[in-house]
């Protein structure tokens, strides 16, 4: 699975990350380093917390409309890589309470994103 290859674009997949984080009223900062952890296992940001804090700051600045019609635009593998870092920032305790699942169902339909990759295991 790749994640999507264009500054906007990844930082769209940030932006929705961070929107609904928030949304579930518990954004802390575990839900932060599940993002921060997510992209630094798909992309090289070794030495380059520049670089990343450049993706955070401009995501921070999308609106979440902008985000979504970016997404909607993936590719199957970039749309899975959204579902699995938005499922990575809800679940960043291990554990998914109704209120995040119904929240990250929600996304993932606004996004017309496929389940996170694990939800079989579940």
């Amino acid at each position: 699975m790749r994640g999507p290859s264009t500054f906007e674009d990844l930082a769209a997949v940030i932006a929705v990350c961070l929107a609904t984080a928030r949304e579930d009223g518990n954004f802390e900062q575990i839900e932060f380093k599940a993002i921060l952890d997510g992209l630094r296992a798909q992309y090289n940001f070794e030495g380059r917390d520049d670089l990343l804090a450049d993706y955070i700051k401009f995501a921070d600045q999308m609106s979440l409309q902008e985000a979504v019609n970016r997404i909607k635009q993936f590719d199957s593998d970039e749309k899975q890589f959204t579902s699995d870092m938005l499922f990575m920032t809800i679940a960043s305790d291990g554990k998914l309470a109704p209120t995040e699942e119904e929240i990250y169902k929600g996304m993932i339909e606004v996004c017309g994103l496929p389940l996170f990759t694990g939800a079989d295991k579940l």
